[in-house]
């Protein structure tokens, strides 16, 4: 198995509906992630109500993690490593945030090739 490290980061502007999604993914097919650290901010205000982490992709919501009346500003960290397969996606689900807030999400890990075999061990 080789292991590919990455670190990503989405951002999203709050819009004025009552929950706003940062979304990533899904995971390309014949791979699996490995979410070794993940953070969530809410950069401009405070959202009046949460923000949860879920992962998405089989037709319900797995929560991950999950942050009652978030500090503006504040990066709330799972170091919990998380496992995503083929066409998961790990959505970080802001509710309650103000129209135009700079929402984060930031992911860092590895992943795998399904199959995949290390050089020298064929």
């Amino acid at each position: 198995m080789i292991r590919h490290y990455f670190r990503d980061r989405r951002t999203v502007a709050a819009t004025l509906g009552t929950t706003d999604n940062v979304t990533w993914g899904p995971v390309l097919t014949g791979r699996i992630y490995h979410i070794t650290e993940l953070a969530v901010e809410d950069e401009t205000s405070a959202p009046s109500t949460d923000v949860r982490v879920v992962v998405t992709g089989h037709g319900f919501d797995f929560p991950l993690v999950e942050q009652d009346l978030p500090a503006a500003a504040t990066l709330y960290w799972s170091e919990t490593e998380h496992v995503l397969s083929e066409a998961e996606s790990l959505v970080a689900r802001f509710r309650g945030a103000t129209a135009a807030d700079r929402l984060q999400l930031y992911v860092s890990g590895w992943w795998e090739e399904v199959g995949e075999v290390a050089a020298g061990n064929a």
